[in-house]
Order: structure tokens, then sequence, then C-alpha cells
């Protein structure tokens, strides 16, 4: 039997899928050393990433992403460092479960990456400024006794918001399932 000139298959640019694992655990490793103070517990949260990606029905990131919330409360708040932790620990969890369905040993098509970081873009937009609005209220500027009195004051109307957001999203949702059925 001869070979037929069209017997194989080109792909669009791919990596290995180790490759999305190691960056994972860099950028936990990274995010450990700014936001957790206590070297115990930046090991723990590399150490739990990595054996998660390795063995990864272990769940190790979801254990990584705990350390860097512990990691958080044992030093001072920051409006930085909190942004920094929602956009860690958001990556983390969109990365991780991505990983948990792509093989060791496979190639990821980048392409097909492409609705996940839409994704995480999309949620970080919304989850960026509630950050900053919920530091600042929390520890905002100057007298503490208004900070406290300005986050129950907004805390119903942002979360009012945040719900009356939802609602619309999932009712656009519903009207384009039914347009397309």
């Amino acid at each position: 039997m001869s070979r037929r000139h069209n017997d194989w298959v080109r792909s669009e640019a791919s990596v290995p899928s180790w490759v999305l694992r190691v960056t994972l655990v860099g950028v936990v490793a990274v995010a450990a050393l700014l936001l957790i103070p206590v070297i115990g517990w930046q090991l723990a949260a590399v150490i739990a990433v990595a054996v998660g990606m390795v063995v990864p029905h272990t769940f190790g990131p979801w254990i990584a992403m705990v350390c860097i919330a512990v990691g958080m409360l044992m030093s001072e708040p920051a409006v930085v460092r909190a942004m920094l932790a929602v956009l860690v620990v958001h990556i983390c969890h969109a990365a991780s479960s991505l990983l948990l369905a792509i093989p060791l040993r496979s190639r990821v098509i980048l392409t097909a990456l492409w609705p996940t970081f839409r994704r995480v873009l999309l949620v970080q937009l919304i989850a960026q400024p509630l950050t900053l609005i919920a530091t600042l209220l929390t520890f905002g500027v100057g007298d503490a006794g208004a900070a406290t009195v300005a986050v129950h004051t907004a805390a119903p109307v942002i979360g009012f918001g945040a719900l009356a957001t939802f609602v619309v999203l999932v009712l656009m949702r519903l009207k384009r399932a039914d347009r397309g059925s």
C-alpha cells in the first residue's frame, strides 16, 4: 500500500500540557511570595499546586488557593494585594478546572484556550472594581467608624446591583436560547 500525499494532519499552534501546568505552578509561586508572609504557608501553597499538577484529582490547586487566602489574613490589608489575590485565585481556579480535563501527555491547541481566557477576562473586569470598592470601603481612608458605616450602607446596594445584573444576564441568555431553538 502506498502513502498518499494527504496522510497527515496539521493543526494550529499548540503546546504540551505540561507547559500550562508549570506555568500555573509559577503563577502560584510568585503569588505566594507576594501575598503570604509566612514561609511555611508559601511552601504549602507551592507544594500543593505542584502535587495537583502531577496528580490532578488531588485538588492541589484548590488547597493552594486556601493557603493564599489564609496568608492574606496574616498580613496587613492592602488594596493592591487584595486585587492581586482575586486575580490569582481566579486564574488558579479556571486553569486547574481546565487542566482536570487535559491528559498529562497531550498537546493543547492555543486557540482552544480562547473561551477560557475570555471568561477570565470578563469576570476580572467585574471583580477587580468590586474588590477595589469593597477594600476601600472596608479599610478606606480616614476615620474607621465612618468606613464601617459606609460598608453597612453600601453593602446592600452593591448586593442588589450584583443580583440585578445576574438576573438580567440570565434573562438575556434565556431569550437568546429561545430564539435559537
